[in-house]
C-alpha cells in the first residue's frame, strides 16, 4: 500500500458492500454503475488485495474485503460523529449581540464579516450600529465596541485584533499650491489641515510618531467634521492635509488622488474589540473577535509599507 485510501473511495466500497450490487449503490449514490466500478478497482489497487469475489450474477466480499468494511464503517462512523459535533458546535452559537463601530471602518469591514459569519453560525443576531460619535458601552448595552486607535478606559477589556495606522497625505493640487511640509510642526501654521472628530479621536491633537521620537502637533484646522468620508472628500478637493487610516485613503493614494506626505511621521491606530470584563465569558462574543481578528488578519489592507505609497 503506497498511501492511504480515498475516503470517497472507502464510501463508495462500504456501499457496495452493504448493498452487495455494484448497480444498487450506483443508484443509491446518485452516480453511474462505471464510476462505482471504478472507485472499488482504484481502492482495490491501492490496498494491494481483492475486496470482491465476482460471478456473472453476484458478489461476495472477500475475507480481506470483509477486514476492509469493517474498519471502513468504524471510519466512517468516527467521520460523522466528527461532523454532527461541529454541526452542533455551531447550532449552540445563538443568542443576540450588540455590536458597535465607526460608520467608514464598519462599512468597509465590519459589514462583509458579519455575513460571512452569519453563515456559519445562523443562530447568532446580530445588532449593529454604525456611529462616528463615541459610544457608551455600559448604558447603551453595548456587547462590543470595534475601537480605530484613541484612548480606551481602563475599566474595559481591550483586545488588540487588526494591524493600523494613520497617515498624513493631501492632494497634488493643494501641494503644488501650498507645497510640501518639512516637519510636522508647520502643519500648525504653514499649512491648512482636515480634522476629525470621530468617536474617541481627538481632533485637536496629532499624535505623531517617527522611530522612537514622538510629537503632539495642533493643527491648523479650518475645515472640521465627524464624518471619515466626507474629511477625504475635502482633502481630495485640495482643502487641506489630512490624517487618515490607511485603510481609508489607500485607493486615493495608488490612484494618485492623493499623496502621502511627511512620510516617515504616523500614528498607531490599531484595531480593537473593546468590551465589558462582566461579559468576556460568553461563548457568542468570543466566536465573534476570533472570528473577527482572523478576518482581518486576511482581508484588513497592509501595504502601507508599499513603494507606491512613497516610502
Amino acid at each position: 500500500m503506497n498511501k492511504l485510501p480515498a475516503l470517497e473511495d472507502i464510501r463508495v466500497f462500504v456501499t457496495v458492500a452493504r448493498l452487495m450490487s455494484f448497480s444498487q449503490a450506483a443508484e443509491q449514490l446518485r452516480v453511474s454503475p462505471a464510476y462505482v466500478s471504478k472507485r472499488i478497482k482504484l481502492l482495490e489497487e491501492n490496498l494491494g488485495q481483492p475486496l470482491f469475489f465476482r460471478t456473472a450474477r453476484s458478489i461476495k466480499l472477500t475475507h480481506e474485503g470483509q477486514i476492509v468494511l469493517r474498519s471502513s464503517e468504524v471510519l466512517l462512523g468516527e467521520i460523522e460523529h466528527m461532523q454532527g459535533e461541529l454541526k452542533a458546535c455551531r447550532e449552540e452559537i445563538r443568542g443576540d449581540l450588540r455590536i458597535s463601530c465607526s460608520t467608514g471602518f464598519g462599512s468597509a469591514y465590519i459589514n462583509p464579516f458579519i455575513l460571512a459569519l452569519h453563515s456559519d453560525y445562523p443562530l447568532l443576531g446580530i445588532d449593529l450600529t454604525l456611529t462616528d460619535k463615541s459610544v457608551d458601552i455600559i448604558n447603551e448595552d453595548i456587547d462590543v465596541d470595534i475601537c480605530i486607535g484613541g484612548t480606551i478606559s481602563d475599566q474595559f477589556i481591550a483586545r488588540r485584533i487588526g494591524q493600523n495606522i494613520r497617515i498624513l497625505c493631501a492632494s497634488p493640487a493643494y501641494l503644488a499650491q501650498q507645497g510640501y511640509p518639512k516637519h510636522p510642526l508647520e502643519l500648525e501654521n504653514k499649512h491648512f489641515c482636515i480634522a476629525i472628530k470621530e468617536r474617541n479621536q481627538a481632533p485637536a491633537i496629532w499624535k505623531l510618531q517617527h522611530q522612537q521620537e514622538s510629537i503632539s502637533v495642533s493643527p491648523n484646522s479650518k475645515l472640521m467634521v465627524n464624518n471619515g468620508e466626507v474629511a477625504k472628500q475635502w482633502c481630495v478637493s485640495g482643502e487641506g492635509i489630512l490624517l487618515r487610516s490607511v485603510w481609508s485613503v489607500l485607493p486615493e493614494l495608488k490612484s494618485g488622488q492623493l499623496v502621502r506626505v511627511l512620510p516617515q511621521w504616523q500614528q498607531a491606530a490599531d484595531v480593537y474589540a473593546v468590551y465589558s470584563r462582566s461579559i468576556r465569558s460568553r461563548a457568542n462574543l468570543r466566536v465573534f473577535i476570533e472570528n473577527l481578528e482572523k478576518y482581518l488578519a486576511k482581508h484588513l489592507q497592509h501595504d502601507f509599507l508599499d513603494k507606491s505609497l512613497g516610502q
